[in-house]
């Protein structure tokens, strides 16, 4: 049992049924346990007050996430959320949130998230789009041709071509994808890319007993795109991307 005072970390939220004993070891290096009320858990450990900003506590973080999830359906909480004790996790989040939490938990159970990013080879992206464009091509030869100082405007202007072309090919990337993949999933996410050399940034809520036949559209899909994009999968994970609360224990935002 804490102390009355001590800080909690709260990690996520699951149905208490599912809390089996945590072996994980959490934030800070402390053990994780659960603390139940009224048909929730949440997950936590103990903490001191300092700042959590480490990446290893991140990594802690998601680990902790990522363990119970095998098991059980997670409501991810973002990371550095402290709470004033056992009793106002109890009170301030499961007993003050019961409703909302349960309903999301029943509608996401028995599934997991499955994210996917595209990167571009850039070198062959450039390429590809130069010669599926000639006025591109032939701008290019020009500016080529021309001094510096001369050709000054049209590299300005052959920057921007390039690009509408380089956001238009991450669109049409994008939408490949989602029609793809989305047949297999029940819900789907697209994120801004992070760069230019971001083909797309996805996240998938799929079934459980889909999970396999998922991993093999995705695999047909890095096959048909090998050559200008390379596929980074990932999961099953807890359902970061569709968990749509927008406050948390001490009113921080969900993930």
């Amino acid at each position: 049992m804490t102390p009355a005072g001590s800080l909690v970390y709260v990690y996520g939220v699951l149905p208490a049924e599912e809390a089996a004993s945590a072996s994980e070891t959490g934030v800070d290096g402390r053990a994780v346990r659960t603390i139940t009320q009224e048909g929730l858990a949440a997950l936590v450990s103990d903490v001191h007050g300092d700042a959590l900003a480490a990446a290893r506590e991140v990594r802690a973080h998601w680990r902790v996430l990522e363990e119970a999830s095998k098991h059980a359906t997670v409501l991810p909480v973002r990371f550095g959320t402290v709470m004033e004790g056992e009793d106002h996790v109890r009170r301030e989040l499961l007993e003050h949130d019961a409703d909302r939490l349960g309903s999301l938990l029943r509608e996401l159970a028995g599934r997991v998230q499955l994210s996917l990013k595209g990167d571009y080879d850039e070198d062959a992206l450039l390429r590809d789009v130069v010669a599926r464009s000639p006025s591109i091509a032939a701008l290019r030869d020009r500016v080529r041709d021309t001094p510096a100082a001369a050709g000054y405007y049209d590299r300005i202007q052959l920057g921007e071509m390039v690009a509408a072309e380089v956001a238009r090919r991450h669109e049409e990337d994008e939408r490949s994808a989602l029609a793809h993949l989305q047949p297999l999933a029940v819900r789907a996410r697209a994120e801004p890319p992070s760069s230019n050399a971001q083909a797309f940034n996805l996240a998938f809520l799929v079934e459980r007993d889909g999970v396999e036949d998922f991993g093999r559209a995705v695999a047909a899909l890095g096959d048909q795109v090998a050559e200008r994009i390379r596929i980074r999968y990932v999961g099953p994970l807890p359902p970061y991307s569709f968990t749509d609360i927008e406050r948390s224990a001490g009113g921080e935002a969900w993930v």
